[in-house]
Formats: C-alpha cells, sequence, structure tokens
C-alpha cells in the first residue's frame, strides 16, 4: 500500500513539473498558433485561380490579372506574419506588437476580400486573443526583433512603391508600362538615388514619387535604429562611462525584479554592506536607471536558468523573487532549484490568492506583504489589541518558512 502511494505521488509530482515546464514553453506554443494563420492565409491563395509565373511576362499594365492584384497583399501579409512569428519564439516585444497588429490586419482584410473564409476569421480573432492575454510575457528587446521589423518595414515599402509606380506608369517620362521597370524605379526612388533616366511628369506621379522619397528616408532610418541603435547606445556606455568592474559573485543576494519590497530589500542589504547583484529586464533597465546606478546588474530574464547562472545564483546566499508578477516569482524559484542550487529562496506573493500556487514550488520563503498588512487592518477593524506580540504572529503568519529561532537570529 505504501509503495503502491509513494508511486501515486511520485506520478503527482512528474505530472507537475511536466506542466510547469511546458507553462515556460508557452511563448513557443503562441508563436506555433499565430504561425498558423499564414498557414490558413497560403491555403486559400492557392484555392484561387492565380498565375504567379505568367505576373513576370506583363508588359502592359492592363494585362495584369486582377484576382492576383486582390490577392497580393494577402499573400505578402502571410509572408509577414511568418517573419513576426519568429521573434515571437524569442518573447520580443516588437515581434508582439508587429504581430498583434497583423492580426487586426488579417481579420478586416479577410471579412471584407474573402468573407467566405470564416475559419481564418474566426482562427485570426482566437489569435489574437491569445496575444492580448500574454501580452506581458513578451517584453525581450533583441537586434533580431528590430531586424525582422525592418525586414518588413522595406518589403512592405517595396512592394507599395512598385505597385504605385505602375499604376502611375502614363504620368513618367518614359511611361512605366512593366513590372520590371517598376521595381528599378521603386529602388532607385527609396534610395534617393535618382539617376534621371526616368521622370514624373503628371502631378500624381510627382505626389507619389515625392511620398516615396520621405517614406524610404524615415523607413530606412527606423531600420537602422532599431537594428543598430542598441548595439551603438551600449557601445557609447561603455566609452563614456568605461568597463564597470563586475563584482565577486559569491555568498552574495540576488534580487529578482524591481518591486517596492525590492527597492527597500536593495537599499536595507546596501545599507549592512552586503554584496548583491539585480536581475532586470532590459524594459526596466531602462526606466529605473538612476535606482540601478552604482550597484551589479544583469539584464534578461530572471526566470531563464542561463541568466541565474550568469548572476551567479551556484554560489549565492539567497535568490529572492520579489518581482510585480506572482508568476515570474514562482518561475524564479523554480529554475534556481532546478539548477541545484544550494541557494536559499525567498518568493513574494503581491495578491493573497496565489500563495498556494507560490508556495507549489516549495520556496524556502513565502512573503505576502498584502496578508500581513489586511492581518493588521482586520484586527484593528474589531477592536483588538495590537501589540508586540501579536504583530509577530501577524508576521509569522505573512512570511511562511521561517521558524522563530530563524526570526531572532
Amino acid at each position: 500500500m505504501k509503495e503502491h502511494y509513494s508511486f501515486i505521488h511520485w506520478m503527482a509530482n512528474t505530472i507537475r513539473r511536466f506542466t510547469k515546464w511546458l507553462y515556460t514553453l508557452r511563448h513557443i506554443f503562441v508563436a506555433l498558433f499565430v504561425l498558423g494563420n499564414s498557414g490558413l492565409i497560403f491555403h486559400t491563395i492557392y484555392g484561387l485561380p492565380i498565375d504567379l509565373f505568367t505576373l513576370f511576362n506583363v508588359r502592359d499594365y492592363e494585362q495584369i490579372n486582377t484576382s492576383f492584384l486582390t490577392n497580393a497583399p494577402y499573400f505578402m501579409l502571410g509572408v509577414f506574419i511568418v517573419m513576426s512569428s519568429v521573434g515571437l519564439f524569442f518573447r520580443a516585444r516588437i515581434s508582439w506588437m508587429i504581430s498583434f497588429t497583423l492580426m487586426l490586419i488579417n481579420i478586416f482584410y479577410t471579412a471584407h476580400i474573402h468573407p467566405q473564409q470564416t475559419h481564418n476569421i474566426h482562427y485570426g480573432i482566437a489569435s489574437l486573443v491569445l496575444l492580448f492575454m500574454v501580452r506581458k510575457y513578451f517584453s525581450k528587446s533583441s537586434v533580431a526583433a528590430g531586424s525582422i521589423f525592418a525586414l518588413i518595414s522595406v518589403i512592405t515599402l517595396l512592394l507599395t512603391s512598385t505597385y504605385g509606380a505602375l499604376y502611375f506608369g502614363d504620368g513618367f517620362n518614359p511611361k512605366i508600362t512593366s513590372l520590371l521597370t517598376a521595381f528599378y524605379y521603386a529602388i532607385e526612388t527609396m534610395s534617393t538615388v535618382g539617376y534621371g533616366d526616368i521622370v514624373p511628369v503628371s502631378e500624381p506621379a510627382r505626389l507619389f514619387t515625392i511620398s516615396v522619397i520621405v517614406s524610404g528616408i524615415t523607413v530606412f532610418a527606423t531600420s537602422a535604429t532599431s537594428v543598430l541603435g542598441p548595439v551603438v547606445h551600449s557601445g557609447f556606455e561603455r566609452l563614456v562611462k568605461g568597463n564597470s568592474k563586475k563584482m565577486d559573485r559569491t555568498n552574495h543576494f540576488i534580487i529578482c525584479g524591481l518591486s517596492s519590497l525590492a527597492v527597500n530589500t536593495i537599499k536595507q542589504l546596501t545599507e549592512r554592506k552586503q554584496p548583491i547583484t539585480v536581475i532586470v529586464s532590459p524594459r526596466i533597465q531602462q526606466v529605473a536607471k538612476d535606482q540601478l546606478e552604482g550597484l551589479d546588474v544583469v539584464v534578461g530574464d530572471y526566470s531563464d536558468g542561463s541568466i541565474l547562472t550568469q548572476a551567479g545564483v551556484m554560489n549565492a546566499k539567497a535568490v529572492l523573487a520579489l518581482s510585480d508578477d506572482d508568476a515570474d516569482n514562482a518561475f524564479i524559484v523554480l529554475s534556481a532549484i532546478e539548477l541545484a542550487s544550494s541557494a536559499r529562496t525567498v518568493a513574494l506573493v503581491n495578491e493573497s490568492k496565489n500563495i498556494n500556487k507560490v508556495k507549489s514550488v516549495n520556496p524556502d520563503i513565502v512573503i505576502s506583504p498584502q496578508q500581513f498588512a489586511s492581518d493588521i487592518l482586520a484586527r484593528v477593524l474589531n477592536g483588538e489589541s495590537i501589540d508586540s506580540d501579536s504583530i509577530v504572529a501577524s508576521l509569522l503568519h505573512s512570511v511562511q518558512g521561517l521558524s522563530d529561532k530563524e526570526i531572532n537570529k
């Protein structure tokens, strides 16, 4: 009987760990789900009467198959969704923004052009809702994501400029009557080279050319900023401030997040001359530069095992999960435990309803300031006396995992 119970307990723990592991990979499932939209788009286009091969043999604008002009943007929308999904695999914030925008375009475009494809519309709505629900999980900024954004912007402008030049072909001297000539003019104008071999002579053609020049400068400048900006910024900071000397990350405290409790804990430990390493996300680092000045900082996802290893988790005294997100705090503890670190784990619970969920990952100490404050408030409102014993009792109730002996230390 005992062996049977032990087997059931082992199976329950295995299933629980496997479920948590799958939860840490939720961004992969989201990326694959969003990628499914492009598959539906390509399937829809494949079933329509479009001859893509003859497009490159067009000599006159009037000869272009109007069905292709209708579905070419739809095809490119599918391509853009594929590229934005790649960034979702890396939890890039900019990819989430692009994917969310593309889902909106996909839903309205499909409803307008292909209203009979109801499954495409419903799947797009489900993708939009899913992206909105997990929006907080995509918070990383990377050069790869910036490159995807730049690529999508350049392709969009190139496609628009090419078909626009073909549409206003009669307003140029000589006239633009082939797709290859339109593509050549689009590249020439976007890059602001302007050889002068094709000149806009009509007012609509001139306005179109101006818009392509302005858009080209804007897209290339934005693309260069998104891709090269982080690299140049970090290099400039190293030039001005010099290479910051990293402390010896042994026998130290690792603080994950920058909540109010984390900021005050950093202040108290610093006053006591305790070594601290703070892990923050890139977004928080940019916002809280003044608060992090002079501290040993590791930038990255604090629930990532490689980031914890970089922060010296194997030689740390304790890992303090003090972010504003209870789920992130639970994952930090889980990651520290999976790394087989001897450091003690402390988890902050921002909402008391999540205490049992956070406790399920077995941190050494669980802190719930909300529960402590509500307990004291209830005592006051009930007319109960507040003395040192009652305060200690409330504190012990809200700080689970510490014994009286440990607190007295």
